[in-house]
């Protein structure tokens, strides 16, 4: 059986929806909740292809969120890059993660004909480095706490109920992972 695309992945499960497709570091995810909760997919690296397990989709709630922080995926970001080469705009919207810049290979790997009207970039609280970006063709920036309202309007444009997919970029492991901070 050949090897399905990222796309090819996401359409088979959210087909008929807006798809986002995030790129980011899985200990974001409380910024993607909403209400009501969106359709949810998480796709990992199985054998150098990017699949959605079996107990996807699920709703992306608070609960699922901090189950999902502690899911810690093999990252390779080769592959990853790769993977995105072959991207198309079946996907709606690509939000990548900045997270201090680790980001831009991302970004640069996209396809340049998605870049302007089907990707975004999301950062923390600032973004220094936006003119980079810009000068790769990208012209849509938020905080990643905007995400949503970033992205909900375009779905309803596009008569779509939303749906999340998301691809963790940075590995975390039992070594370097440190619970999100909760305040005191």
């Amino acid at each position: 059986m050949e090897n399905m695309t990222i796309a090819d992945e996401i359409i088979r499960e959210l087909d008929n929806c807006f798809t986002i497709l995030i790129l980011d570091n899985e200990v974001t995810l409380d910024a993607f909740i909403a209400e009501p909760p969106l359709k949810w997919v998480r796709l990992i690296n199985v054998d150098g292809s990017y699949k959605i397990p079996d107990s996807y989709p699920t709703s992306l709630t608070k609960s699922e969120s901090d189950r999902e922080e502690l899911n810690w995926d093999k990252v390779d970001l080769e592959l990853l890059r790769r993977h995105l080469n072959d991207l198309n705009p079946q996907i709606d919207l690509v939000a990548i993660g900045n997270n201090a810049a680790q980001g831009l290979p991302l970004a640069e790997a996209l396809p340049a004909s998605m870049r302007a009207e089907n990707g975004v970039i999301i950062y923390g609280s600032s973004l220094p480095e936006q003119p980079i970006y810009g000068a790769l063709g990208y012209k849509n920036f938020c905080a990643r706490s905007d995400l949503l309202d970033f992205a909900l309007p375009l779905a309803k444009s596009n008569g779509c109920d939303p749906a999340l997919a998301f691809i963790n970029t940075i590995e975390h492991n039992d070594q370097n992972y440190h619970a999100p901070w909760t305040g005191r």
